[in-house]
């Protein structure tokens, strides 16, 4: 075999390798163009993978990833006369590249205060407290209003969001629905 042949297959089996270096890490995401091109080393004959321009930086993950806040929650200021009942809204807006889990046993219970309480201890998923519209998960508070007074109730929730190649499950968030009873 010549040098030349010896070198195309090392110089195969390099490319190889820094594929497979591309195409995973320890986590399951792909690994940047900079830290392979640190990590692999060059076959003579090969052309090296080309460098990241000073200052340039990846693009940004699409979805979540672990650390990072992976929704928002949204709602609007419920007002109700004393006595009467309402229905609170609290939508989970999934990020970018995630969906709110259909599948997952979503709870959530809210904390009464003085002037307004929810009719229900728990609301759940399967109980039909909670809907999916689209990528979002929507919560539907059943509230009754108890004396004139203003504040947020405090509602802790368990939930999942997915991406489709992982879900986040969310225990214990904290979220709140702001009242105002006249």
């Amino acid at each position: 075999m010549s040098k030349t042949a010896i070198w195309t297959v090392t110089g195969l089996f390099g490319v190889a390798a820094m594929t497979a270096a591309i195409a995973c890490s320890k986590e399951g995401q792909a690994t940047p163009p900079q830290a392979v091109a640190a990590t692999a080393t060059a076959t003579p004959g090969t052309p090296s993978a080309p460098a990241m321009p000073a200052g340039e930086q990846p693009a940004p993950e699409p979805a979540a990833t672990p650390g990072d806040k992976q929704y928002r929650a949204e709602a609007t200021e419920v007002r109700v006369k004393a006595g009467a009942s309402a229905i609170g809204r609290v939508v989970i807006k999934p990020s970018a590249g995630l969906h709110f889990n259909a599948e997952y046993p979503a709870k959530f219970a809210v904390t009464a205060a003085a002037f307004a309480k929810c009719t229900k201890d728990k609301l759940t998923l399967k109980g039909g407290d909670v809907k999916i519209e689209g990528n979002d998960g929507v919560l539907s508070v059943p509230l009754q209003a108890l004396a004139a007074g203003a504040g947020a109730l405090e509602i802790v929730g368990s939930f999942s969001v997915c991406s489709n190649e992982q879900c986040y499950m969310l225990r214990d968030e904290k979220l709140t629905l702001q009242v105002a009873v006249q």
